[in-house]
């Protein structure tokens, strides 16, 4: 079941918005509640990677651990965390909008795996919902900023 669906466009060539998207020391500037992400395996960025993020959640501080089920440089990034009670992906495409834009599209992916995910469905909409729905603003914005600095 698509939890959501986000989509913007972002005034930046698509290997640009790639590659600030893949950089974890970035992530915290854009990514709500993210304290902090690193990759916990080394070698090329691909299926099968594994990241480490530490999210502060209302004074709290809670890690996951995310594993990259799909990896197509610089067209898409997939990936699955390690939620008990939830299956499912986050899912991120980039399309070319013409030379220097591109197209973001962020959706969530799940499927309750316990009656515990089923009755946390509804709250899982709404907290989740609202909680990603600036994210993908903020990439522009940081992106669009980093561009407007560069010299000309």
């Amino acid at each position: 079941m698509q939890l959501f669906k986000y989509s913007i466009v972002i005034a930046r060539p698509r290997e640009a918005v790639f590659d600030f998207f893949t950089d974890w020391s970035k992530a915290p500037r854009w990514r709500q509640y993210v304290r902090s992400m690193e990759r916990e395996d080394s070698g090329p960025l691909g299926v099968g990677s594994r990241v480490r993020f530490v999210l502060d959640l209302a004074g709290d501080r809670i890690e996951y651990r995310l594993t990259v089920v799909a990896f197509e440089r610089p067209s898409l990034w997939r990936h699955q965390t390690n939620e008990t009670d939830f299956g499912g992906y986050i899912e991120y495409r980039f399309d070319e909008e013409g030379p220097n834009a591109t197209r973001v599209t962020f959706r969530c992916v799940i499927t309750p795996r316990s009656i515990v995910g089923w009755l946390a469905m509804p709250q899982m909409w709404l907290s989740r919902n609202r909680s990603y729905r600036e994210q993908l603003p903020q990439l522009k914005r940081e992106l669009e900023e980093v561009a407007s600095l560069q010299p000309s």
